[in-house]
């Protein structure tokens, strides 16, 4: 929540504080302020999430609503959201043919309603000629995985929070970085977007596209978990890009484990020359 929006919904500026107690951690209210749930639950009912288990791919999903809320979890809505926006000629469909071919997954992608209850969801691949679609079950993991992505991305309007977790998920190292655009293109909309990730690809993607100009730092900013040693206490550390797309030390043993890797496998080589 931004400051403006903890106002509305309690009446004056962040009344709202965490505290711990042992290993739970509660949320308090300072006294004679007066709550708004409804304000609370609003936003909570608008988000849209995509979890980490998007589940396997489907011959044909179940027929659903198609907003503007999307009670649970994104991915059962995907096929009927596609559905609409083709039905109806939204430019939604169309940006969302280009996201896909942006991040190189997927040439077309096409929802029939094959029953009453049921849709299947058809897609082209970028190599295959242009009549060909196949069932989106067979053409792979990452289309199906990333697909929830990018339509709750173009499903969201301005100011609408969509909540990713781990968006890159069985996604080819190129396909990893380009999602940078895609994410950055629904920040630059409007769209409230919060990504969990553990890709030092996307990340880096986003830091380019900065460093680039094109996008702004002031709308970025990097949230991590760092566990304290001694303590065992876990902490959240955030920080703010520079106009370069830098900011700072990078989390603890995520950047690092590539490179120490690389090195270890570059002393390897070098030492079998070597000998």
């Amino acid at each position: 929540m931004t400051p403006e929006e903890i106002e509305d919904a309690f009446g004056q500026a962040a009344p709202a504080q965490v505290f711990r107690e042992r290993c739970f951690l509660h949320c308090g209210f300072s006294a004679g302020i007066a709550l708004n749930p409804l304000r609370i639950e609003s936003m909570l009912q608008e988000m849209i999430h995509v979890p980490g288990l998007r589940g396997n791919p489907e011959r044909a999903y179940p027929v659903t609503g198609t907003g503007p809320l999307y009670p649970g979890t994104f991915e059962n809505y995907t096929a009927s959201v596609i559905l609409r926006w083709q039905k109806d000629k939204l430019s939604n469909d169309v940006e969302l043919i280009s996201d896909l071919q942006k991040i190189h997954m997927a040439r077309s992608v096409f929802a029939h309603r094959i029953s009453d209850v049921a849709i299947e969801l058809r897609v082209g691949m970028l190599r295959e000629r242009a009549h060909n679609l196949d069932n989106i079950a067979d053409v792979g993991f990452g289309v199906s995985q990333v697909l929830p992505v990018v339509v709750a991305l173009r499903a969201a309007d301005e100011g609408r929070l969509v909540y990713l977790e781990e968006p890159e998920i069985h996604l080819h190292p190129l396909a990893q970085t380009k999602l940078a655009e895609v994410l950055a293109n629904a920040a630059k909309r409007g769209v409230r977007v919060v990504a969990e990730t553990h890709s030092s690809l996307l990340l880096t993607g986003i830091q380019t596209l900065v460093a680039k100009g094109e996008l702004p730092a002031e709308i970025v900013k990097l949230h991590w978990v760092q566990r304290d040693a001694r303590t065992g206490i876990s902490r959240v550390c955030s920080a703010d890009l520079d106009e370069n797309g830098a900011f700072g030390n990078w989390p603890e043993d995520f950047d690092d484990v590539t490179l120490s890797a690389d090195r270890q496998y570059m002393d390897a080589v070098t030492a079998r020359s070597s000998g």
